[in-house]
């Protein structure tokens, strides 16, 4: 079984097409009924249109919550009662090259650190992050106000293009089902070469 987070997002609706697992939804209020399964996903994520200075103590409070502490607390719990848990989580690479949401590109940050810092209690488990560049066709991504920045930036990408939630699906395909859970604790970064020196 594969527990998710971010059910009706554009990555775990392309996961949903390739992989052999039955999928569950999960949330903040429901994972403890679902700690027993084999493989978790957290895409978990709130992106507002504006810097936060320009944000009121609710959309701050909220972004936290939702892009690191809900996340970090569930994992802390299945890590603790799952000695098999395998565990991927989206990031975004607002957490490492910084966003014009600042909030959630601080909650990002505080995410990663998170997956590159937390001790695992048994070889069997995995913690590992994606830390995708712009997604095309994510809902983040088609909501977005700013089309002409869109557009700019995409002819400025490296390769003229922005990422496929189904490229990112089929990351966490790999790392859950192929790979034996040696890559953890780390962020694996999908930019296209977008922040290269």
């Amino acid at each position: 079984m594969l527990a998710v987070t971010g059910y009706n997002s554009a990555i775990m609706r392309a996961l949903a097409s390739i992989t052999p697992d039955t999928m569950v939804r999960v949330h903040y209020n429901n994972y403890r009924e679902h700690i027993n399964a084999d493989r978790f996903v957290f895409c978990a994520g709130i992106l507002n249109a504006n810097p936060g200075v320009m944000q009121n103590e609710r959309e701050i409070v909220e972004s936290i919550r939702v892009n690191f502490i809900e996340t970090a607390a569930m994992c802390d719990v299945i890590l603790a009662q799952n000695s098999s848990a395998r565990i991927c989580i989206i990031g975004s690479e607002s957490g490492l090259v910084g966003s014009y949401d600042d909030i959630y590109a601080m909650a990002k940050a505080a995410l990663h650190a998170y997956v590159e810092r937390k001790k695992l209690l048994s070889t069997e488990q995995q913690l590992v992050a994606i830390a995708p560049s712009i997604i095309e066709d994510a809902g983040m991504t088609l909501r977005r106000k700013d089309r002409d920045n869109l557009i700019r930036r995409r002819q400025e990408h490296p390769k003229r293009r922005f990422i496929k939630a189904i490229e990112v699906a089929r990351l966490i395909q790999f790392l859950l089902y192929v790979d034996e859970g040696y890559i953890s604790g780390v962020i694996i970064r999908m930019n296209g070469g977008a922040h290269t020196c």
